[in-house]
């Protein structure tokens, strides 16, 4: 297995850059997108499984959320006062 890959690393060795720069592009591009693709849904299913439940307290200071927002009192926009 080591001759194989010593032999695969000499043959893209001895490649000009643009041709080097493909072989990664279209093989090593994928593969990495492939791979973040995983590691990114491993994470969402940990941090689901391992999560607060729905269940749980609000948080500190969670109630003024809930809060209605006031209404706005101006009766004219700002930028209309200002100009003449």
């Amino acid at each position: 297995m080591s001759d194989w890959w010593n032999g695969v690393e000499l043959w893209v060795a001895g490649l000009a850059f643009p041709f080097q720069f493909a072989l990664v592009v279209v093989f090593l591009g994928p593969l990495c997108v492939g791979v973040a693709w995983v590691i990114d849904r491993t994470v969402d299913h940990a941090s689901t499984w391992f999560g607060p439940d729905p269940g749980d307290e609000e948080p500190i200071g969670g109630e003024a959320i809930d809060e209605e927002p006031e209404e706005d009192t101006r009766t004219e926009d700002l930028v209309d006062s200002v100009t003449p």
